[in-house]
């Protein structure tokens, strides 16, 4: 980026944050089409009540139940509610999931589109690496 001054500069920045929710969104539209959710073959159900962690609970951190719940509900993202009842059901303690999507948010994983969070692409890797790791014992890919 370039610019005459600090203030131009701030200005130009001030615009990444829409272009990086479009860029994503392209570039989830391309994972879709590649059948993702098979990564989580294992490791989340689909239920009546939507998806549920079905891995033993010492084997995700909160952290990593809620991006995996994220991923399972890309690209519609997930509601606060619905992110405490979804975690309620997989066994997780939902109290203080907040905290763990601000962590997301703030390590570029996790980003809120209107009233729902939704992983980045950098959230999504992170989640598919965690998965081909082999410690959770979804499919590895």
């Amino acid at each position: 980026m370039e610019a005459e001054s600090f203030d131009e500069i701030v200005q130009n920045m001030k615009g990444f944050p829409e272009w990086l929710e479009v860029i994503d969104g392209l570039v989830a539209t391309q994972s879709a089409v590649v059948g993702e959710k098979e990564v989580l073959k294992g490791i989340v159900e689909t239920t009546a009540d939507g998806p549920v962690i079905v891995i033993p609970r010492d084997r995700l951190t909160d952290k990593e139940a809620v991006g995996v719940l994220l991923y399972a509900l890309d690209p519609a993202g997930l509601k606060p509610k619905e992110m405490s009842r979804l975690l309620s059901l997989s066994g997780f303690l939902s109290v203080g999931f907040a905290s763990r999507i601000s962590e997301l948010k703030r390590e570029g994983l996790a980003y809120k589109e209107a009233d729902a969070y939704k992983l980045t692409v950098a959230g999504k890797k992170w989640i598919e690496d965690l998965v081909a790791s082999g410690r959770y014992g979804g499919s590895k890919t």
